[in-house]
């Protein structure tokens, strides 16, 4: 611990050492992105106010279950981070070339953010997630989107060839246990020579803190901590919240799991995210195994997202 604050020390004196040097528009600058990120970071932690209730004393929650209606509403506050969501569209736009004539899929479109920053750019995108909750959020936050209820794994969602791009972010991947049918169904699904963008991450490696979790803001904790850090905490106006990850690099299945605490009566709610991750080259394999050609790789580090990618395939003509 004593070697974690001191490195944090460290990297604050560089900061307030390169700020003194810096020039009048140069310190401006500094004090306006700093009061922004600090705005952001109090409002992660102000905004939601509904705590949550239920009549027994403990409830577990599993698999597509636990995405009820609390977990749509609290959830943005949990993960959601608009810089990342505006790289990650440039980065899409730039990479592969939407055009008016082009048709997306968002699988795993969760409350609808990647599919509306690409509506406002002028694209026909289709928001696609299995839980109905989540799609009840995305159209009450963006009512003018398009969103289905479904699920990726069945082939019959969609006729073959409806799509230019196909976009999977956000560990959606992870949660499909038989990935070589989702990666047919795609295939299926794409037009010659459409693309397929699949958000995967180093699993050993990248942070799985929530960002709200992160007291140091855009800087990963990770560098400073001897061992990975793989829990989150944060306190939310009537409840506390914890999350762990595990990983079990022999078989590749990870475990995500969230307790939500009541003030008020001490209930706990409990769920379980069950994740299969394989090392990323293997899931690379299976695309290829399918049809796909791997064709470049986004990295989020960018955006504050280290060990974290989109990898972009394409459907040969």
């Amino acid at each position: 611990m004593t070697t974690v604050v001191g490195q944090i020390n460290k990297t604050i004196n560089s900061i307030i050492s390169a700020y003194n040097k810096a020039s009048i528009w140069g310190k401006m600058l500094t004090f306006v992105t700093l009061f922004f990120l600090l705005v952001i970071s109090f409002r992660r932690f102000t905004i939601f106010k509904e705590g949550f209730e239920q009549n027994e004393q403990f409830v577990f929650k599993s698999g597509t279950d636990l995405y009820d209606k609390f977990y749509a509403d609290v959830y943005d506050y949990l993960v959601f981070n608009n810089m990342k969501d505006e790289f990650e569209v440039g980065e899409l736009v730039n990479k592969t070339s939407p055009t008016s004539q082009s048709i997306i899929l968002d699988i795993g479109c969760g409350t609808g953010h990647h599919v509306s920053q690409l509506a406002d750019k002028g694209f026909n995108i289709t928001g696609l997630d299995i839980s109905p909750a989540m799609i009840a959020k995305a159209k009450e936050l963006y009512p003018q989107g398009n969103y289905k209820v479904g699920d990726a794994l069945v082939q019959g969602e969609f006729n073959p060839n409806s799509f230019t791009h196909i976009l999977s972010m956000y560990f959606t991947v992870y949660y499909f246990q038989d990935k070589r049918q989702f990666f047919n169904n795609c295939f299926q699904w794409l037009m010659p020579g459409g693309y397929l963008v699949v958000h995967l991450v180093d699993r050993k490696h990248f942070d799985p803190i929530l960002p709200p979790g992160n007291p140091l803001l855009f800087v990963s904790p990770q560098k400073y901590a001897k061992e990975r850090i793989t829990s989150t905490k944060v306190k939310f106006d009537d409840f506390a919240y914890s999350a762990k990850f595990d990983l079990n690099e022999e078989s590749g299945i990870a475990k995500f799991t969230e307790k939500f605490k009541n003030d008020n009566n001490g209930y706990i709610r409990k769920q379980e995210h069950i994740m299969y991750m394989p090392d990323t080259q293997q899931i690379i394999d299976e695309a290829q195994g399918c049809g796909f050609i791997l064709e470049g790789k986004i990295d989020l580090l960018q955006c504050q997202y280290e060990y974290q990618y989109l990898y972009i395939f394409v459907k040969p003509n």
